[in-house]
């Protein structure tokens, strides 16, 4: 088999497990970015998306200053694009996010060839990346096809200077592309920042050291391209003040976001339990040492570790895991951000991640080959059937939140989100009750008790 027909299959093995999505409608965030969003409905407005931040004052003041501190014009574009082609039909929108993610698993599939030299280990790269089930956030959610377009954009960089970078081709060639993509895939989502970053580690682990000087120059390209995004966000954006840890001192951030790298490792390596609001109540800020900031602490620096001591014995593995590692960056709370944790913030990390499981994989094939073969196929089987299993869950607001309410019984938020929805389906009775299990959950919070007075007093009315 060739790259490019394994590069085809994984992205046939995508289209299959994410055909389901297609009958969701939009949900969440998609209401005012998408449904309401006047912008959107003209191609006319293209260039005024690159002069306004994110959302171009669409939603609640609360959305709007939220969003004011994002920047991704191209997304905005495509929406535009997608509305003029689609109107408000979902499944069209839903065909172009999983159409978006079929194309990824293809760049997935030809970088992890060309960093493993196999192309049995690239395709089961490539379907795990398919098939694993912390996608379906990303896919299934239409608002975040920030995080599919940015992440396509960020491989299609990475596999432009990958593959140019043995030379045989014109240099303005090797040093343009991955500029151009860096560039695109910053205008699209902020979590593309980590790009140049990932170029870097490219660079440093590559076996090939004799080539390294001559691919500075694209690396550092992709570190101005990189730059330029920046400060036409800079001019664009003007901040927000709301994020996850507010004024909270930098020891209670570390300390959050070391249990949430251990929360990201059990959603990659056993991903059962999905979760589409990490809230205060499942992700409560820590103030003092755990057992689950010490190990994930301890899982950070086995993954440091791990990089430089592969670095020579099998340096596509060492990439794998830099990519994971370095592609959190933006999402660590380094810069504050409003969600302390999300599955779609994987999107990226989990390219670096098949392409490390992959290198294991080929590892052991070689020397227990049908054992192997056997528990990797029931491993993409189980994942999946898990992403299958989730889509129903992604059909509306109301399916979404009944099912991360049984999940998450200490959160009141999915509640509280039922409430809304019961209430403006007219059915006070149900959003009440809701409301008084949501103070159950959550003993002391004012939120349900204020809306369920509220509401009571609307209904005596």
């Amino acid at each position: 088999m060739t790259p490019r027909r394994a590069a085809g299959l994984a992205a046939l093995a995508a289209l299959f497990v994410c055909l389901p999505a297609l009958r969701g409608g939009f949900v969440i965030d998609d209401a005012y970015l998408i449904v309401g969003n006047q912008g959107i409905r003209s191609l006319g407005n293209l260039p005024d998306f690159f002069l306004r931040p994110w959302g171009g004052g669409e939603g609640a003041s609360g959305f709007v200053g939220v969003n004011a501190a994002y920047y991704r014009p191209l997304t905005t574009s495509l929406f535009a694009l997608e509305h003029a082609v689609f109107g408000p039909n979902p499944v069209g929108w839903h065909l172009a996010s999983i159409s978006l993610h079929a194309t990824a698993t293809a760049f997935v599939v030809l970088l992890a060839w060309r960093l493993l030299g196999s192309v049995a280990a690239a395709l089961f790269g490539g379907l795990l990346f398919a098939v694993h089930p912390v996608h379906t956030e990303a896919i299934a959610a239409l608002c975040y096809q920030t995080t599919l377009l940015a992440g396509l954009l960020a491989m299609m960089a990475l596999w432009a200077l990958v593959r140019h970078g043995a030379g045989g081709t014109r240099p303005w060639r090797r040093s343009l592309l991955p500029a151009l993509f860096t560039v695109l895939a910053g205008l699209a989502k902020e979590e593309a920042a980590a790009l140049p970053l990932l170029a870097l580690a490219w660079l440093a682990l590559a076996p090939a050291s004799e080539q390294r000087r001559a691919n500075i120059v694209p690396v550092a390209g992709m570190f101005l391209a990189a730059a330029l995004v920046l400060l036409c966000r800079q001019a664009v954006v003007t901040g927000s003040s709301d994020t996850y840890f507010g004024g909270a001192g930098a020891a209670v951030v570390l300390l959050t976001m070391l249990r949430v790298s251990l929360l990201y490792a059990g959603l990659l390596l056993v991903p059962l339990v999905l979760c589409p609001f990490y809230d205060w109540f499942i992700i409560t800020p820590s103030s003092s040492l755990s057992v689950e900031a010490v190990a994930g602490g301890g899982l950070m620096v086995a993954l440091v570790f791990g990089t430089v001591a592969l670095r020579k014995r099998a340096p596509g593995a060492a990439i794998g895991l830099a990519w994971l590692v370095l592609a959190l960056a933006p999402v660590m709370h380094i810069v504050p951000i409003l969600n302390v944790a999300a599955e779609r913030f994987l999107y990226l990390p989990s390219l670096g991640f098949a392409i490390a499981v992959a290198a294991l994989f080929d590892w052991l094939r070689s020397r227990r080959p049908r054992l192997v073969l056997g528990v990797s196929a029931a491993l993409l089987g189980l994942f999946a059937a898990r992403t299958l299993a989730r889509w129903p869950d992604w059909r509306d607001d109301r399916a979404l939140n009944q099912a991360t309410a049984a999940d998450f019984p200490e959160s009141p938020t999915p509640l509280l989100n039922l409430a809304r929805i019961e209430e403006a389906a007219g059915n006070r009775a149900a959003a009440l009750r809701h409301l008084e299990e949501a103070a159950k959950r959550a003993p002391g919070w004012p939120v349900p008790v204020q809306q369920a007075k509220r509401l009571r007093a609307a209904t005596s009315r």
